[in-house]
């Protein structure tokens, strides 16, 4: 799997390459704790075979390949 940010102008780059959903939250809150932004909600949903995740900032996104949404929802 290959963990994005997409900053506030669409481009991504690569922050990690997590192997389950718990290295995806643990790679996510690292970046939020490294940039000293204070998520209080994750919303998930599924957009072109890639898992998109919002964490408040509506400018700013987490994007997951590797994983389904019904994967994600699973536990998996």
């Amino acid at each position: 799997m290959k963990l994005f940010f997409q900053n506030s102008r669409c481009e991504e780059r690569v922050i990690a390459e997590p192997s389950n959903r718990e290295e995806v939250n643990k790679e996510i809150n690292k970046f939020l704790d490294d940039h000293n932004f204070k998520s209080y909600y994750t919303r998930v949903w599924e957009e072109n075979g890639r898992l998109i995740f919002d964490v408040g900032s509506h400018t700013e996104f987490f994007i997951l390949e590797g994983m389904s949404f019904e994967e994600w929802s699973n536990g998996k």
